[in-house]
């Protein structure tokens, strides 16, 4: 399952600490979405295997191994697809947040007008993004 991905050109030796410390921080943020509803899980994940990628060979082959979600991130990586179920998932997860941020949140008009306007982008991106097409497995 592992294909890492180089850098087109090479990372300059000062950012790799910078990368790997990224990438901690955004598999962070992963992991606590999966236990907190609004807090994404699968987008972080791969923006941590883009970090991994530039400064962790060990980190990102794990990440993208990884039994639980390194599907999703493996498939993202090389193709730009997500499985139909994780798709649905995340567009009415997604839906429901912003329905939320835009209803209760942002109180002031311009920070709805510009709520509503991340959601219209966020929700067209994954709703773009092809179907994964390797085959579902019972255990995502």
């Amino acid at each position: 399952m592992a294909s890492p991905t180089a850098p087109v050109r090479p990372i300059a030796a000062w950012l790799r600490p910078v990368y790997l410390l990224l990438g901690l921080i955004t598999l962070g943020v992963g992991v606590v979405g999966i236990f907190l509803p609004l807090i994404p899980t699968t987008g972080p994940l791969i923006l941590a295997a883009y970090f991994f990628a530039r400064s962790s060979d060990r980190l990102h082959t794990w990440l993208i191994e990884h039994p639980r979600f390194g599907r999703f991130v493996a498939d993202f990586q090389n193709d730009r697809s997500i499985p139909l179920k994780a798709k649905i998932i995340a567009l009415v997860a997604m839906t429901a947040a912003f329905a939320y941020a835009i209803g209760w949140v942002a109180t002031h008009p311009v920070a709805r007008v510009i709520t509503i306007a991340v959601a219209a982008w966020a929700l067209w991106y994954v709703a773009r993004l092809p179907l994964s097409r390797r085959p579902q497995t019972d255990q995502h």
